[in-house]
């Protein structure tokens, strides 16, 4: 097998930190399955914008669509300039967040296993926002039937490769919001 090219942007803030943990995890992976690893360091996020005048360079982008996998910490004031850059440019369009509840670690409920699914790329994340005047900010909510369609089969997927309870549930405003 060969080596897995793994971009790396460390991030702002407890990126760097939390980076550095993930790799270590990464390291013990290589020792016990007999992993290859080359790990490209990149720059992104608030720090970089300080030193280079841009968030996202260009070389990053072609690094991450050069590498297997990217590993990204998080970023401060920038992150529309990065995060949601990235989400676009790769459809990177499913947030899913897994909650689980482990034998032995402290919590109140010893029974939490779920999933939540959350559309990334759509809704306000388009960014299309503007000032009306001075004391009135506008952000336009864009949901398209694609992007509605695909979110929800891939929390059906989901479902159906799960061993325990394979419920989905929508969380809507389809009250108050009858269109979007």
């Amino acid at each position: 097998m060969g080596s897995f090219k793994i971009a790396i942007i460390p991030g702002d803030g407890i990126g760097p930190e939390l980076t550095e943990a993930t790799l270590k995890v990464l390291d013990v992976a290589k020792e016990k399955f007999g992993l290859e690893f080359d790990y490209i360091f990149l720059e992104a996020g608030d720090a970089c914008f300080e030193k280079r005048g841009v968030a996202l360079p260009e070389e990053t982008v072609e690094a991450i669509k050069n590498a297997h996998v990217c590993l990204k910490g998080p970023v401060g004031e920038t992150a529309a300039d990065v995060i949601v850059k990235l989400r676009m440019m790769f459809d990177l369009y499913a947030n899913i967040r897994p909650v689980k509840s482990y034998v032995g670690v402290p919590c109140l409920r010893d029974d939490i296993d779920f999933v939540i699914v959350r559309e990334n790329t759509e809704d306000v994340y388009k960014g299309m926002e503007f000032m009306l005047d001075e004391n009135t900010a506008i952000a336009l909510r864009v949901i398209t039937r694609k992007g509605c369609e695909r979110i929800a089969r891939k929390a059906f997927e989901i479902a159906l490769s799960r061993n325990k309870k394979r419920n989905v549930t929508a969380v809507h405003k389809a009250n108050v919001m009858r269109k979007t």
